[in-house]
């Protein structure tokens, strides 16, 4: 069987390609039941077979592959890994293999799987509590006559 992530890091640098390869080892040993797929140009791990559900990604780049999290500002960042400034992904930049051997980015993996996906669901409660306080359904207009 074709081992496509594989055959998507055969265009990069052998030591991109390296480090990408040891970071998805790490990333499936901690998340065990994470749908892994490929998805704008990186390997993604969610809690489905949803893009929507995604928690990380793994992205090679030429010189450096990218670890993100897409919930990764509400993350508890202790060693102060995570850069980006937008409302929810951070990420990581990865430059060699020895840095891939962090126990801080199994760390990050391991609370973005177990917490990552809370947002989402929240989300969705409010939606639903939304819906409920408010009648659930639309009624039909009464009739004048």
């Amino acid at each position: 069987m074709v081992d496509v992530v594989k055959e998507f890091l055969s265009n990069y640098p052998e030591g991109v390609r390296k480090i990408t390869l040891e970071l998805r080892k790490m990333a499936r040993k901690t998340m065990l039941r994470a749908h892994e797929f490929l998805y704008y140009d990186a390997i993604n791990y969610s809690v489905d077979d949803s893009p929507l559900g995604r928690v990380c990604y793994i992205s090679p780049m030429e010189k450096y592959v990218t670890l993100g999290f897409l919930f990764g500002a509400q993350l508890d960042d202790q060693h102060h890994l995570l850069q980006g400034s937008g409302k929810r992904a951070r990420h990581v930049k990865i430059r060699t293999l020895e840095e891939t051997r962090n126990s801080a980015f199994k760390e990050l993996v391991k609370a973005a799987w177990t917490h990552g996906v809370d947002p989402v669901s929240r989300i969705k409660r409010k939606i639903k509590h939304h819906a409920v306080a408010h009648g659930g359904t639309k009624r039909a207009p009464r009739s004048r006559h």
